[in-house]
């Protein structure tokens, strides 16, 4: 579980887009009633070189799955909310997952969407956002918003 900068207050969808190898790995968080952000189990996994419509299209597609006011799991008892992506992957931990890669963090409020840059700060810091989104589209096609999503994981370190 992680926690976003603020409070997400009027956020409609929330959504990562990773670079990890010759895959791109567009998933989905949800904010729980105790104000944390968590992967949601919604995921899509693309080749490195789709196209900007198609990477667009699963953006959109996975950011309307994200929801507000879910419970917050128990991660003692239960598997991580990551976990089905680590197996589509076939990697067995977090730490193997994030070695390497590039992320960018995707926020939809209305109709604008807001694409920032992270830095990979390993297993001891996660994805380290950046403080402002380095692209703003308001109401994007697929295509205008796979092109940001693009240009901003060239930003990502």
């Amino acid at each position: 579980m992680r926690r976003r900068g603020g409070d997400g207050a009027g956020a409609v969808g929330v959504a990562a887009v990773d670079l990890r190898g010759d895959r791109l790995v567009v998933y989905a968080s949800s904010q729980t009633k105790d104000g944390f952000w968590i992967t949601n189990g919604t995921f899509e996994l693309l080749d490195h070189d789709a196209g900007d419509e198609e990477l667009g299209a699963a953006v959109l597609r996975v950011l309307a799955t994200s929801r507000s006011g879910v419970r917050t799991p128990n991660l003692r008892r239960a598997p991580s909310p990551f976990t089905p992506v680590l197996d589509a992957l076939g990697l067995g931990s977090w730490n193997a997952y994030a070695r390497g890669v590039r992320h960018v963090h995707v926020e939809r409020t209305g109709s604008t969407v807001q694409v920032s840059p992270s830095r990979n700060g390993g297993a001891k810091e996660g994805f380290v956002g950046a403080a402002e989104p380095a692209a703003v589209v308001t109401d994007p096609t697929a295509e205008a918003l796979g092109a940001a999503v693009r240009a901003v994981l060239l930003r990502s370190t």
